[in-house]
């Protein structure tokens, strides 16, 4: 099931949204018009998953034919996912936490989000995922998501991604 764009939850301007990534280079960040082309499968998490003791989720990794290596979840939902895609033939390309979306919202607050995948299509089209379930979704969540949503929609149009956001 897909989200829809909750009012207010927009940012300013299209145009605002930045992209930071992670390569063996280091670290990279651009306006997401200059972006759209990244090979962000290829690059690295941008952020490491958390784990300690009495946690609720099920952080672990998964094996991944197209990247012939490992592809991290930080739920049994996300794995899911990334097994999902794994088995998608048209996919060649899966990395999990793979971008930093930066936008200002309507208060003109700094806001960041990092979606769990971006996969990449033989075709080059490239597709952003979110997993979490339905009924986990509070406002912030929802929020970053319309946001996400919206901006895949400009690189969209650029003729390069796509996004969902799933729950059970």
């Amino acid at each position: 099931m897909g989200l829809g764009v909750l009012e207010g939850t927009k940012p300013s301007q299209v145009d605002g949204f930045e992209v930071g990534w992670r390569d063996d280079q280091g670290e990279h960040r651009l306006p997401l018009a200059d972006a759209v082309w990244v090979p962000f499968e290829a690059g690295r998490p941008v952020r490491d998953f958390p784990s300690y003791r009495g946690q609720r989720h099920f952080p672990g990794s998964y094996w991944s034919s197209p990247t012939a290596g490992h592809v991290g979840f930080e739920s049994w939902l996300e794995r899911d996912h990334a097994m999902l895609l794994d088995f998608t033939p048209q996919v060649m390309g899966l990395l999990s936490q793979p971008l930093w979306l930066f936008w200002e919202d309507e208060r003109g607050k700094r806001v960041s989000h990092a979606p769990d995948y971006f996969a990449r299509f033989k075709d080059g089209r490239g597709l952003v995922v979110d997993c979490r379930p339905l009924d986990r979704i509070d406002a912030r969540s929802a929020a970053k998501f319309a946001a996400t949503r919206a901006a895949c929609e400009a690189a969209f149009a650029a003729q390069s991604w796509s996004m969902i956001s799933r729950g059970r």
